[in-house]
């Protein structure tokens, strides 16, 4: 009788008092969250568990020992894609209707001028050895031999400032004949030449 009325008085008491409130008697205990669960697993019971594993299990161990390797090899690919230095691009060569139009900025496409069209002036370059020199091939474009083949070009630096004129001059062209020409020239900084004229004979 004493027992039934102690246990009634302390229902009542530990009811009541919720910060340290006594745990119903046969209450179920928390169950784990599920991402526990799963990594944890069950209690092994078999004393040969880890030779008896299942595919899965193995799997979650070989998972949970690769995880922080993995996590350290992207953090290092991500570091070294940060820190690295970034490649610069080579500045792209202009063509010389892009470096006359920064030369001569002011001057009317609109306007036709007659052009002599006996010689092709196929390429020109600079060679800086030493001296500076222009290097270039003419092409006699007609069916006859010219005498006399006179080129004169417009030189400009890196930076497209104009250094003056050069001329370039050739004889005895055969019909059809490309003729390379070197010549050594004064202005040192010189980068591009363009035809300013020609003149056959």
């Amino acid at each position: 009788m004493a027992n039934r009325f102690q246990n009634f008085v302390e229902s009542i008491v530990y009811a009541g008092m919720k910060p340290g409130a006594k745990p119903a008697q046969g209450a179920p205990a928390a169950k784990p969250g599920l991402f526990a669960r799963w990594f944890s697993g069950p209690a092994p019971s078999d004393p040969l568990y880890l030779t008896n594993q299942t595919f899965g299990q193995k799997a979650r161990r070989l998972l949970l020992i690769l995880a922080p390797l993995v996590v350290v090899v992207v953090g290092v690919i991500v570091a070294i894609g940060i820190l690295s230095p970034k490649t610069t691009k080579a500045p792209k060569e202009l063509t010389p209707a892009e470096v006359a139009a920064k030369v001569l900025p002011g001057f009317s496409t609109d306007i036709k001028l007659d052009s002599n069209k006996d010689l092709e002036v196929m390429e020109v370059h600079f060679e800086h050895n030493g001296d500076t020199q222009i290097v270039g091939n003419l092409k006699n474009v007609t069916d006859h031999k010219i005498a006399e083949a006179i080129v004169v070009f417009d030189l400009a630096d890196t930076s497209l400032s104009r250094l003056g004129g050069v001329t370039v001059t050739e004889t005895d062209l055969a019909p059809g004949a490309v003729r390379a020409f070197k010549r050594s020239i004064e202005q040192a900084t010189a980068a591009y030449g363009m035809v300013r004229e020609v003149q056959t004979r």
